[in-house]
């Protein structure tokens, strides 16, 4: 995998594959990576077995042919840019070629049915093929290319992951309004349904909340319609998330009670399923929610419960590749943001430092490096949390690409500019905020003002505002008529009036 993969199944193999014209390398490079068969994936592309069989071998030389290269591109949904190691002879051409934000993906609102313009996208997204005759095998490449985005998302974070997981939500999209068998076609709401809420968790990292709620959204409905209850349960846990970083991040807890909410909605749905893995995921949100509200005892209660569903066993087997990241370490990492969020800094900051210690994924690391020193800054230990803060520095500086984690250092930048010794830390982090921002063509949400609850921030010639009291304007978000386009339409944003998102029917978003 690359450091800014250009797409999915982007990797120095098939760079350098390309630049050396191993032609007939690059569809068993593509399909070793995503796990398919030659007949899968010659389904998709739409040849014959043999055909793709000839041209991995080398027997013909169709590959060499620019017709048969990109109808192959488009077939998987590999940007024509990935072919520029090809024209140059150079692997790391496309990373030179490929625009500011590396993937030269855009969206409109024409192409991709108002979901661009709710989060105030403002660029084209190439248009997407449509998938011809979807079978099963597309349905295999689906569900691969989701599990490919979550393992890379906690290789790299969602901000440069977000234009190629858009690109194949949009391809799903057009096969849904295609239509299929009875069988394929659950098999793809299904998928769908994965693949919408993947987007939703990568545009969440990558700072577009009202994005990643028009996504979950989607993936609601497309769990309905599959009947897939373990979906349906995934969908309210990744809600309940979005609902708590609402109230994390803004200056009312009001997200946090319908955060609280639907943790109890997904316990309910979710009674049955035998993984605990899911149940322990469950009980996380509930602790999340929680110590937003500043509910001590029911905060402790659902940590309890969500180790003790993780010690019943393995009994959900070989879990899916959304649920592989609960654990005790995950446990503990919301057990630490939770006393955060309590104002129990110096029990927040021990806990931090213990999941610090194991074995974690590069983003995860920022994620919890970010947190101690945010627990230690609210100790009022500035120096410690420019020092935990500097730490993480160097991942950033390699790839990781979250917005999510990096609005987590900006208290830690903002009180560094009062701290002696703190002058690296600042330079090198408004480096990485200027190339991390200007990287994305998605403009990442505004971050509210929240240094009246970092005691090491307050002003020392100002009181201190009360809390619950924000310096953030805002405005909301009104769904307009779709004028013929699919669901959704699209939202608009209405300056000087503040509030969370609303309908102009007198249905509320959740």
């Amino acid at each position: 995998m690359t450091p800014r993969p250009l797409w999915l199944f982007d990797s120095p193999l098939l760079r350098q594959a390309l630049a050396q014209m191993n032609m007939p390398g690059v569809p068993a490079i593509v399909r070793a990576a995503c796990g398919l068969s030659q007949r899968d994936l010659a389904a998709i592309v739409g040849w014959s077995g043999a055909a793709l069989s000839y041209y991995e071998r080398g027997q013909r030389d169709g590959m060499f042919d620019i017709r048969t290269a990109l109808q192959f591109a488009d077939a998987v949904g590999m940007p024509r840019a990935a072919l520029l190691p090809l024209v140059f002879a150079d692997p790391g051409a496309d990373l030179a070629a490929g625009g500011e934000n590396g993937t030269g993906m855009e969206l409109s609102r024409r192409d991709f049915g108002g979901l661009a313009a709710a989060a105030g996208i403002t660029a084209v997204l190439p248009s997407a093929g449509v998938p011809r005759g979807v079978n099963s095998s597309h349905v295999r490449y689906w569900r691969a290319c989701t599990d490919v985005l979550y393992a890379h998302d906690r290789a790299v974070g969602g901000t440069v992951l977000l234009g190629s997981a858009l690109q194949q939500w949009q391809r799903v999209r057009i096969a849904l309004k295609e239509g299929t068998g009875s069988e394929t076609g659950r098999q793809l709401l299904a998928v769908a349904g994965d693949l919408a809420l993947c987007t939703g968790w990568i545009a969440l990292d990558g700072g577009h909340m009202p994005l990643a709620q028009l996504l979950y959204e989607e993936a609601h409905q497309l769990a309905a319609g599959a009947g897939d209850v373990v979906l349906a349960v995934h969908v309210l846990t990744n809600q309940s998330m979005l609902h708590a970083e609402m109230a994390r991040t803004g200056p009312s807890r009001e997200p946090a009670r319908q955060g609280l909410r639907l943790a109890f909605q997904a316990q309910e749905e979710g009674r049955y399923i035998p993984m605990p893995r899911l149940h322990a995921l469950i009980a996380l949100r509930h602790a999340s929610a929680a110590s937003l509200l500043g509910d001590r005892t029911a905060f402790q209660a659902a940590i309890l419960q969500a180790r003790r569903e993780l010690e019943r066993g393995p009994r959900d087997g070989d879990p899916p590749e959304w649920l592989r990241f609960v654990d005790e370490t995950e446990i503990t990492g919301v057990e630490a943001r939770g006393w955060l969020n309590l104002d129990d800094a110096h029990r927040s900051a021990r806990l931090y430092g213990q999941v610090l210690a194991a074995g974690l994924s590069t983003r995860n690391r920022v994620s919890y490096g970010a947190g101690l020193a945010d627990a230690l800054l609210k100790q009022g230990a500035r120096q410690d949390a420019v020092a935990a803060a500097t730490e993480v520095l160097p991942a950033i500086e390699g790839g990781v690409t979250s917005i999510r984690c990096l609005n987590r250092l900006r208290l830690v930048r903002q009180a560094a500019g009062n701290t002696a010794g703190a002058e690296e830390f600042c330079e090198r982090f408004d480096v990485i905020e200027r190339a991390l921002t200007a990287s994305c063509s998605l403009p990442h949400d505004h971050v509210p003002d929240t240094s009246a609850d970092v005691p090491a921030l307050w002003p020392r010639d100002k009181p201190r505002p009360p809390r619950g009291v924000s310096r953030r304007t805002d405005a909301t978000w009104r769904l307009e008529p779709p004028g013929g386009c699919d669901r959704g339409g699209w939202l608009k944003r209405v300056p000087g009036v503040a509030g969370s998102p609303v309908r102009d029917s007198p249905a509320q978003m959740p």
